[in-house]
């Protein structure tokens, strides 16, 4: 009944369900039956459980396809999603120690860092922060928003072969929880990304922060 109120959208995305007790009293049926029922939906990632809260209709979650060699907008393309970018900032900034390091630059130097909010269907799924070196000069001067970053750097003549990604966890803060619309220190998957060419060379430094309720990243390793 549940999950036929969700198909017919009586109950939509983001919507709470009746408490136990409703539910119970509305069907006349068991608190076991009730729990049953939601546990299933749960593990289905049709309802989301939120501590103190109750219980939700949870977003579709979308799984990033392998053969879309890393592009969110390839995998939005062939799962048929709707994949958009909405621009936060591009600006220049002197470079922080860990960022430095993974560009090959000195501590401080200046760098480009483009913020970015990536969309499947409308949802906010990740949002990302770019950084640069001055010498990709052209980011600053054409528009970014919509667009595959990596076909972009392609279409310059840099072509992105290898994404060293470290993989962590991290608590939502200000900007983050209005940007993906998360509740404050929500936790986040966090990749760290590294991207390199053909020789080794660092093109750029990706920070991914992803509502994993909403997109999977998929990582396919190597044994050579």
């Amino acid at each position: 009944i549940i999950l036929r109120k969700i198909q017919e959208e009586e109950y939509k995305v983001g919507d709470k369900i009746p408490s136990e007790e409703q539910i119970m009293d509305i069907y006349g049926v068991s608190r076991v039956t009730v729990r049953n029922a939601i546990k299933l939906l749960v593990e289905e990632n049709v309802l989301v459980k939120k501590h103190g809260k109750g219980t939700f209709v949870a977003m579709p979650v979308y799984v990033e396809t392998m053969s879309a060699g890393g592009s969110f907008t390839e995998s939005g393309l062939q799962m048929k999603k709707v994949p958009t970018t909405k621009i936060i900032s591009i600006e220049r900034k002197p470079a922080r120690k860990r960022i430095s390091e993974y560009l090959g630059v000195s501590e401080g130097t200046e760098i480009i860092r483009l913020k970015r909010i990536r969309l499947l269907d409308g949802e906010p799924a990740i949002f990302e922060t770019d950084s640069f070196r001055t010498d990709w000069d052209f980011l600053e001067k054409i528009d970014l928003a919509d667009t595959s970053l990596l076909n972009t750097l392609k279409n310059y003549g840099l072509k992105p072969v290898y994404f060293d990604n470290i993989i962590e966890i991290a608590l939502a803060d200000d900007e983050l929880s209005d940007s993906l619309n998360v509740e404050h220190e929500e936790p986040l998957v966090k990749i760290n990304q590294t991207v390199l060419g053909e020789n080794n060379e660092s093109i750029y430094f990706n920070e991914q922060f992803i509502k994993s309720d909403v997109y999977k990243v998929a990582i396919r390793s190597y044994n050579n």
